[in-house]
């Protein structure tokens, strides 16, 4: 359509050109462009002037329902201006109007503006807002109406038109409807929340292994957590087995189950075992053989016998020192390291 125009207007710029005539001052006959002199009374003419091409107009549309403003323009991409103030370029649509007389304004380069005025009535409806679970708090179109409580919360006074109904409770997610707006109502809504948290259950084989979530302690297995809907990292571990390690996704009211199969690690340590166990038994007998050489060192009636003892005494208990010594190292040996 835009460009239909330009071709009219330069259509009529050619024939103002074809058709323009020069008008005699002094008897006022019209003369042909070319003539220099009137062909009436001899008066020298004057130079034609050719017409001047006019701009189009931008044509503007403006459709009210309820509180709803429908924006549209000819050609469109027109920035649009309400109350002088800037709202965008058509198409447009607006809800936040208040109701009474509004001024309009549409301007698009290479165009002349367009300026008018619409006019919103100001249609109101009601709307009785109740929630599952009840208390949960009533936002109309953002802004906060209060908690709904047991018999529905009421919303007098509601512009016709598409209203954002918002339900908010601690623990719970949010409950979003969208009412189209066209009586008095009142109209009812329902606001159902789930629940904002879900469950982790975590198995494994066997059980008794630590459980980390995102890298923090949560106890052992088997074990059920509440937690936050998001994706969460697990690490299952437990002396012997190799690490496990994994990821679940927790929903809003879902059990989210997780069976973690552990897998004994190759183990080398029963030599350590062994060794332990030797150790701490040499210590026993040589702490028992220690005590029976230090009782003859006392029961000594010679010198020879006494010195004798005492030295096999002291041999003795440097054994038991250090069987014992080298026994229990290899037991916390055995016990600290995994393989």
């Amino acid at each position: 359509m835009p460009r239909v125009i330009l071709v009219l207007a330069a259509l009529a710029v050619c024939a103002g050109l074809v058709f323009a005539a020069k008008t005699c001052p002094n008897c006022g006959v019209s003369n042909k462009d070319s003539n220099r002199f009137c062909k009436t009374c001899g008066e020298v003419l004057p130079e034609a002037s050719s017409p001047q091409p006019t701009t189009p107009r931008v044509s503007g549309f403006v459709s009210v329902d309820g509180s709803v403003v429908r924006i549209t323009s000819q050609p469109s991409g027109a920035a649009v201006s309400v109350d002088g103030r800037s709202r965008g370029k058509t198409p447009l649509q607006l809800t936040d109007l208040e109701p009474g007389r509004h001024s309009i304004e549409l301007a698009r380069s290479g165009y002349r503006s367009y300026s008018g005025e619409f006019r919103i009535t100001g249609s109101f409806g009601s709307i009785v807002v109740t929630t599952d679970p009840v208390g949960a708090e009533v936002f109309l179109d953002g802004k906060s109406k209060g908690a709904a409580p047991e018999g529905g919360l009421s919303l007098a006074n509601v512009p016709y038109g598409r209203r954002t109904i918002t339900a908010r409770l601690y623990g719970y997610k949010d409950a979003v409807q969208v009412v189209d707006l066209k009586s008095a109502g009142p109209i009812g809504v329902t606001c159902r929340l789930l629940y904002g948290k879900g469950w982790l259950v975590v198995k494994s084989d066997p059980p008794g292994a630590g459980l980390l979530v995102n890298d923090t302690s949560a106890g052992q297995t088997p074990l059920v957590a509440e937690l936050e809907p998001a994706r969460y990292g697990l690490k299952l571990m437990r002396r012997g087995y190799y690490d496990w390690i994994g990821d679940a996704n927790v929903q809003y009211a879902e059990s989210t189950i997780v069976r973690a199969v552990l897998y004994r690690l190759e183990t080398r340590k029963l030599p350590l075992l062994l060794g332990a166990i030797v150790g701490i038994g040499g210590g026993a007998v040589s702490a028992v053989k220690g005590e029976s050489e230090y009782g003859k060192y006392r029961d000594a009636t010679t010198q020879a016998d006494a010195e004798r003892y005492h030295r096999s005494t002291a041999a003795w208990d440097t054994r038991r020192n250090i069987a014992l010594a080298a026994g229990v190292a290899l037991a916390g040996a055995w016990w600290i390291l995994k393989w």
